[in-house]
């Protein structure tokens, strides 16, 4: 066991250890940090307009509290109840609910290409601000901005369809690109344009990157003219072409079990190592299960496997290490840390556990902090795909303690009730290794 942890550090820690200090990766986790905020407040008014306020609702509706019918006195399914001003109102604040939920989501991908090219613009020496709106404006170049109505006709405007999603990966490549080729022309002092001192710093900086906002826009609008017109794949908007080619058939492999059960594995195996897991896997979370998060809140797809199915299921399983010391432990340094870190685990926040236990490198717990995790994503597998419980469709901080976070996140108690059951599992799985760690205190003691 030794020799093959001193050889899997010999190989595997340099590699990780760049991936998760890559400043591209880094500038790409903390854009999706920066949404956050907006996303959370989305899912929020989400909440509020699908759950609390929908006239058919869990709150409102005859298959939930059927408050509708409290208030009403009138039959969910008669017309006297559709036509009524109780269901005008609720539908009218549904629709404010709904201008904040668009932003959250709607707009995610816009949004996210602001983020990224700022942060993008900060790590490689640009002008943050100048670089986002580069982005953003190389963005809008790329989208195609006509809508079709309901005759058939073609009508100047954006489709929401571009700026959700389904676009996160084309927002992630055109941010790139652009914010790598106006920083690079942005700092090439022959095509600058400089002004006089006495002009306002201001308006000297805008004409200092004029040429390569030219030059970016220019490339993006004749690569878009090309998409346009070549048709490739029948597809004549690069959201569309990239979506058709790589984001939609990442998304289906993403959703296999067994895709699932290595993706938390690689996570937890580089946790055990003390390196951040999440942080090495980032681009994969990103790119695949915060899009799936995304289409299942927006109500355009139903997938097991998201980020809030992770979130909510497999971050909490160190809590069944907890307990299990509470309950089997005798060895006194392990209880005291549990008694340290367990209010900490109630908020999912593991770090104390890990380093305090300690859980990184103990080859005692390897098999169990990585096998808890698995087990928690194929106990949800099993439970979302027979029905019991619905899909994680709301976002749901990742903090949230348990079973509020199962219940928010998929709008049903069992989501909560799920949760206390993975923790049930983990309690198990732990347990014995546990009581094993009080042998070996004994071992020790004998020795001494």
């Amino acid at each position: 066991m030794n020799s093959f942890i001193a050889g899997f550090e010999r190989v595997m820690m340099p590699v990780a250890g760049k991936i998760s200090s890559n400043k591209y990766l880094l500038a790409m986790r903390d854009a999706f940090s920066m949404l956050l905020p907006f996303i959370i407040v989305g899912s929020f008014f989400g909440i509020i307009e699908w759950v609390v306020i929908d006239p058919w609702g869990t709150i409102m509706g005859a298959n939930g509290l059927n408050l509708g019918h409290t208030f009403t006195g009138l039959d969910q399914a008669s017309d006297a109840y559709k036509q009524s001003s109780f269901v005008g109102t609720l539908q009218m604040y549904q629709g404010l609910c709904n201008n904040v939920v668009t932003v959250g989501f709607g707009c995610f991908s816009f949004l996210l290409v602001a983020a990224f090219a700022y942060r993008l613009g900060g790590i490689w020496g640009g002008d943050k601000f100048s670089t986002a709106l580069t982005a953003l404006g190389a963005y809008i170049i790329v989208t195609p901005q006509q809508v079709i109505g309901k005759a058939g006709d073609k009508i100047g405007g954006f489709s929401l369809d571009y700026f959700g999603n389904k676009a996160v990966l084309t927002a992630i490549i055109v941010a790139t690109i652009a914010s790598w080729l106006f920083v690079k022309l942005s700092k090439n002092e022959k095509i600058r344009i400089k002004m006089p001192d006495t002009v306002p710093s201001a308006v000297s900086q805008s004409f200092a990157v004029l040429v390569p906002v030219l030059v970016v826009l220019s490339v993006f609008t004749v690569f878009s003219t090309i998409i346009a017109n070549g048709q490739f794949f029948g597809k004549a908007a690069l959201n569309d072409l990239i979506y058709a080619i790589i984001q939609a058939p990442l998304m289906g492999f993403s959703q296999g079990l067994g895709v699932s059960l290595l993706y938390q594995f690689i996570v937890w195996f580089f946790w055990w190592f003390g390196i951040h897991g999440h942080n090495v896997t980032a681009a994969i979370q990103n790119m695949v299960y915060m899009p799936a998060q995304l289409a299942n809140q927006a109500g355009d797809a139903s997938y097991i496997f998201s980020n809030g199915f992770f979130e909510e299921l497999t971050l909490l399983h160190v809590m069944g290490l907890v307990i299990a010391i509470f309950i089997f432990s005798r060895k006194d340094n392990w209880r005291a840390v549990a008694k340290l870190g367990a209010p900490a685990m109630l908020f999912n926040i593991q770090e104390p556990l890990a380093f305090g236990l300690p859980i990184v490198l103990n080859p005692l717990l390897l098999v169990p902090y990585i096998l808890a995790p698995i087990a928690n994503t194929i106990i949800g597998w099993l439970a979302l795909s027979a029905g019991l419980v619905p899909i994680f469709k709301y976002v749901v901080p990742w903090t949230m303690p348990a079973f509020f976070g199962g219940l928010i996140g998929t709008g049903s108690v069992s989501g909560g009730l799920l949760q206390l059951i993975c923790i049930a599992v983990d309690v198990c799985i732990y347990a014995p290794f546990v009581i094993v760690s009080n042998k070996m205190k004994d071992d020790d003691e004998a020795t001494d």
